[in-house]
């Protein structure tokens, strides 16, 4: 039969087996969390990327539409020295000051794109950089991991050896009750009562429970509420 303290000591070694996995899962998590954030970071890259090709692209419409106006002016100014008559000299005239305003919003255009061109290029380099630091850090941080799992898996090794050999004094009456208990909870599965109260639930325990529990008598009994296996710790 399990005694009160062979229990305590069972739920210590399941919550100190419970923090070394838990620590074994956050080393990894938080190694897939910088992943993710590196992988966004090219995601940000790329659209920027993709961003630089389109302008530059539309800028190098734009210089050819400004050439080929730029010609079409050459042809005006000449035909304007050939004009045959005052409203033939007129109406090349204006020709030619559409042009050139359209030429001037043009020029204005391109030299817009330029400016963006060396905007987004100056993005993309501060992403490039980011991402190199946060990929210099996240390697250092998973080799940390990477060497503190070793003792990790060490400790959890030997709590697992600790568990199995407190888990022997557990009664075979409620050994299945316990084990659907743990397997489900872990180290949840079982609670110390306080001023006869279960601590888990925090529903008050009977006169008659509460009694059986702190004497340490009897077989270990599981909260009417909550199911979990109790136990009174003993000053």
């Amino acid at each position: 039969m399990a005694s009160v303290v062979d229990l305590h000591a069972l739920h210590r070694f399941h919550l100190a087996l419970k923090s070394v996995q838990d620590e074994l899962a956050r080393g990894p998590r938080q190694v897939r969390a910088r992943d993710n954030q590196l992988a966004q970071l090219d995601v940000e890259k790329k659209a920027k990327e993709d961003e630089l090709k389109q302008t530059r692209a539309a800028t190098d419409r734009k210089n050819l539409d400004l050439k080929s106006s730029e010609s079409k002016l050459k042809d005006l100014d000449r035909k304007l020295n050939e004009a045959a008559s005052n409203r033939e000299f007129d109406i090349l005239k204006g020709q030619i000051a559409a042009d050139q305003a359209s030429n001037s919003v043009l020029q204005d255009e391109i030299l817009e794109s330029l400016e963006k061109v060396d905007r987004i290029m100056q993005e993309i380099a501060a992403i490039a950089e980011r991402r190199a630091k946060l990929e210099t850090e996240r390697n250092a941080f998973a080799a940390q991991i990477d060497a503190q799992a070793a003792d990790l898996r060490k400790q959890e090794s030997e709590l697992k050896g600790q568990v199995q050999e407190a888990e022997k004094m557990i009664p075979e009456s409620i050994k299945a009750h316990y084990r659907r208990l743990v397997d489900a909870y872990g180290a949840d599965g079982m609670a110390s009562i306080d001023n006869g109260m279960c601590t888990h639930c925090f529903v008050s325990l009977t006169p008659q429970i509460a009694v059986v529990i702190g004497s340490g008598t009897g077989t270990p009994t599981f909260c009417p509420s909550c199911d979990r296996l109790l136990y009174a710790i003993m000053s």
